[in-house]
């Protein structure tokens, strides 16, 4: 038995003719008739019986009709169900992020793909950079958002990455520090001040050490945070410095709570937010939807800004 010799069963009980049936079914009525035929041969016993220009169901077809009402009308929920996902009325998409992209980036991102897709529930992990990176090898998540601290890094083959926005880095210090006054740093005037580092495993504690490291010069880390939010809040105390993406700071830069200054010998301080998923694993209607919804988000992004600064 097939679904569709099933369905043809129901029809015939509903409808009686062979003819409206294949109508119904869009199909020939030899091809119909050959499916009732082979039903009857899968199960050894007459199912249809023609009587007066009409086709009946004998006592064995009346007796698997309920079964096939039931299995056809399973398969047609079924099909449902599955169609629900496809057609992004359903759905779970599973998302790590480091602290820096969780934090400024997605947000809004997020919120205007649920808008679109109301039905679509989406779990948000923040992590180190690091940690976010092993479960995307892990496939424990279907995506991944971090820095990278250049455009199409070395990454496995089995990992794939968009770069989705080129960041500019600064050091960040409030508007009452001392270096409030200045126009420009030194590696030495940065190494004798309170520095903010950033949690461990994080890409912006790899960037600041491998900076210090090559300016041969020692940050001095008087205290290290996970949280972005929380770094930028000890900055403003005034005793405070941190490295700190310049996306993440636009509205105290604008309020004068924290000002930022270039990282000397940094010609081009710029780090990358990447968007990366797994290469050998088939992107669902759902992963491939968000992941378009992301570069259309970028792009509109890239937009704004534009005519902000133009005009």
């Amino acid at each position: 038995m097939n679904l569709l010799k099933l369905q043809i069963l129901v029809l015939i009980e509903r409808l009686k003719k062979v003819t409206d049936v294949a109508r119904e079914l869009n199909m020939k009525q030899p091809t119909v008739t050959f499916h009732m035929k082979s039903l009857e041969e899968d199960l050894g016993v007459a199912l249809f019986e023609a009587k007066r220009g009409r086709i009946l169901l004998t006592e064995a077809g009346k007796a698997l009709y309920p079964y096939a009402v039931k299995m056809t009308a399973m398969a047609q929920e079924a099909r449902k169900a599955v169609q629900d996902y496809a057609d992004l009325n359903k759905g779970h998409l599973y998302i790590g992020a480091d602290s820096m992209m969780g934090s400024y980036f997605l947000p809004s991102l997020i919120s205007g793909f649920c808008s679109l897709y109301p039905g679509i529930q989406i779990e948000l992990s923040i992590k180190p950079t690091r940690q976010i990176r092993e479960l995307l090898l892990g496939q424990e998540i279907d995506l991944a958002f971090y820095y990278n601290g250049q455009a199409g890094a070395e990454m496995p083959k089995t990992v794939k990455e968009d770069t989705l926005v080129k960041e500019n880095l600064a050091l960040i210090f409030s508007g009452t520090h001392a270096f409030a006054g200045l126009k420009s740093l030194t590696h030495q005037l940065i190494a004798k001040q309170f520095f903010v580092q950033h949690g461990e495993g994080s890409f912006m504690m790899e960037y600041a050490r491998s900076y210090a490291a090559a300016c041969n010069i020692h940050l001095w880390e008087r205290a290290v945070a996970d949280s972005p939010e929380i770094i930028k809040n000890i900055v403003q105390s005034g005793d405070f410095i941190s490295i700190f993406p310049l996306s993440g700071i636009q509205n105290e830069l604008s309020t004068g709570q924290l000002k930022s200054l270039p990282l000397p010998g940094q010609d081009d301080p710029a780090v990358y937010g990447v968007l990366g998923y797994a290469a050998d694993q088939p992107l669902s209607p759902l992963r491939d939807q968000f992941r378009q919804y992301v570069r259309e988000f970028v792009n509109s992004e890239l937009q704004d800004s534009s005519t902000e600064t133009s005009s």
